[in-house]
């Protein structure tokens, strides 16, 4: 049986990817076997797709860290044929193992979660890794003291996936949110991150997660000196089994389930998903894309 894979190569000091012809042989061993219907555009796999940036870790491979679908066939008594399964988090997976962006999935049975109560195979990866982080985000500010009385809350990079996702959990919460943008348009309003820092109040919270505008800012000592503003990094690459409140909490009816899901989300077909990462990487791209399997076509 041949399939639809997106495969990275390396060529000299060139990273490219090709749509190409496969077949399971191809693909990295793996207990369980899953017929992939929806993947995750993230930006670090956009990133990966483009070859601009040093995501993966060994060539070939099949880049994408989300991938939710169906299992055809297991050697592990923890899964049968049917079952309705997620991969995402994790050092491996997409990384320095094939990935999601195949028409089939093979990995260990470790890596393969129950897609559980509260989503299905659509919203379980359109919300994935990019909504999980900005819940746990939200609960970090929660934790810290950080309630709607406080004042504003500024979201950065706003038109991006995990933004997009902080400003509709944080608004459902009551909070009053402060949206902006790094788009060119705007560059005038945002010169940078430190400017917002400036005006924090005493006690404020900085969750930083992310590096589409860059791997580094530059700020005075002064916020955080005087008026004891904290700076919290977010790691939210975690496997499903082990995300805990900020993962329920985003299940249908829970209180940080994004209400505007079909706007921040949106599908692409399998075909398309080369261009739609130039257009990632290019900056261009509101929202959060999900690609969409099963629509036949002919890799190149």
């Amino acid at each position: 049986m041949k399939f639809n894979a997106l495969r990275l190569y390396r060529e000299g000091e060139t990273r490219v990817s090709r749509m190409v012809a496969q077949t399971l042989d191809d693909l990295d061993a793996g207990d369980v076997v899953i017929r992939a219907q929806y993947a995750a555009v993230n930006y670090k796999d956009a990133r990966a797709v483009s070859g601009a940036g040093n995501v993966i870790k060994r060539f070939p491979c099949v880049p994408g860290i989300e991938v939710s679908g169906t299992v055809v066939s297991s050697t592990s008594p923890a899964w049968r044929e049917g079952d309705a399964v997620t991969v995402q988090g994790g050092q491996e997976f997409g990384i320095r193992h094939d990935g999601a962006y195949a028409e089939f999935v093979r990995v260990p049975a470790a890596w393969v979660a129950r897609i559980p109560d509260g989503f299905d195979a659509y919203d379980v990866v359109a919300l994935g890794i990019g909504a999980y982080t900005s819940a746990v985000a939200v609960e970090e500010l929660m934790r810290r003291g950080v309630t709607p009385d406080k004042g504003p809350i500024a979201v950065t990079g706003a038109t991006g996936g995990c933004s997009s996702f902080a400003i509709d959990m944080l608004a459902a919460l009551g909070y009053t949110v402060v949206a902006s943008t790094g788009k060119t348009a705007e560059a005038a309003y945002l010169k940078s991150l430190a400017a917002l820092l400036r005006t924090m109040k005493k006690g404020g919270v900085v969750c930083s997660f992310g590096n589409a505008a860059g791997e580094t800012f530059t700020s005075s000592i002064y916020p955080f000196i005087l008026r004891s503003v904290s700076l919290a990094g977010i790691n939210a690459n975690h496997p499903v089994a082990t995300r805990g409140s900020a993962w329920t909490r985003m299940a249908r009816g829970g209180d940080l389930r994004p209400r505007n899901l079909d706007k921040i989300c949106f599908d692409i077909p399998f075909a398309r998903l080369r261009e739609h990462c130039d257009e990632v990487v290019a900056g261009t791209v509101r929202g959060r894309g999900v690609v969409r399997f099963g629509e036949p076509f002919r890799a190149s």
